[in-house]
């Protein structure tokens, strides 16, 4: 499901197919004009409230080797590299990281 934030992006939050507990984070954007000014931290933060406040207990997403700012955001909120592969479709490395949602 598509998600709008304040600042005029989105995100998607899709369940995992066949454990409903797991959350598949993907397409977060932030327009070019609202990015290096702290927004994409504060609507990662929003995210991470929806996650939870819908009652995932994991949640994994990907992001491109080459975006550092997404990957900065994602390593200061607790999230953990669990691989890099290469995307045959897109061409691109890609990074997979996971976070847990425990009480």
């Amino acid at each position: 499901m598509r998600y709008e934030t304040q600042s005029g992006g989105f995100y998607e939050l899709n369940p995992f197919p066949g454990c409903n507990q797991i959350v598949v984070s993907n397409h977060a954007f932030l327009p070019k004009d609202m990015r290096e000014r702290g927004r994409g931290s504060r609507e990662h933060s929003d995210r991470l409230e929806k996650i939870e406040s819908l009652g995932y207990d994991y949640a994994v997403c990907t992001v491109k080797s080459d975006n550092l700012a997404q990957i900065k955001i994602l390593e200061k909120n607790l999230w953990k590299h669990l691989d890099t592969f290469y995307n045959r479709e897109t061409e691109n490395t890609i990074h997979l990281f996971g976070r847990s949602f425990e009480p």
